[in-house]
């Protein structure tokens, strides 16, 4: 099965997983289903919003980079389908995974998804090659 038929089937399940989750968890779980390991699992138990902004005090793209290292070839623009990525809006960083049309985020009830311009993308990285 290709990623983009993987990608539906994780984003039509996600909103039932009712586990603790952070913003960068849900990215990391489409990594995990593809067979990489837990790039987020050192802070994958903060999910209060002042230990996750202590924890992301230097900003998430660092974090990530920490965590993913080598293991993950980077994602520039065009994106692709399940694409990963810190992306900033309004202010706010957040780990989102790409659809092809749009960015989803994971929000407390569910899932967003959201148009951003490349420019709202800090880093990008593809699990899916």
């Amino acid at each position: 099965m290709g990623a983009a038929m993987n990608l539906a089937d994780f984003l039509h399940d996600a909103p039932a997983d009712l586990s603790a989750w952070n913003c960068s968890t849900f990215p990391a779980d489409w990594c995990i289903m593809l067979g990489h390991p837990d790039y987020a699992a050192d802070w994958r138990h903060i999910i209060e919003m002042p230990e996750c902004e202590a924890a992301a005090s230097g900003g998430l793209v660092p974090l990530w980079e920490r965590g993913i290292g080598d293991a993950l070839p980077i994602a520039e623009s065009p994106f692709q389908a399940g694409d990963i990525a810190v992306v900033a809006r309004a202010g706010l960083e957040a780990g989102a995974v790409y659809t092809g049309d749009m960015w989803a985020l994971r929000r407390p009830g569910g899932l967003a998804f959201i148009t951003l311009p490349d420019s709202a993308v800090l880093k990008a990285w593809r699990p899916h090659v």
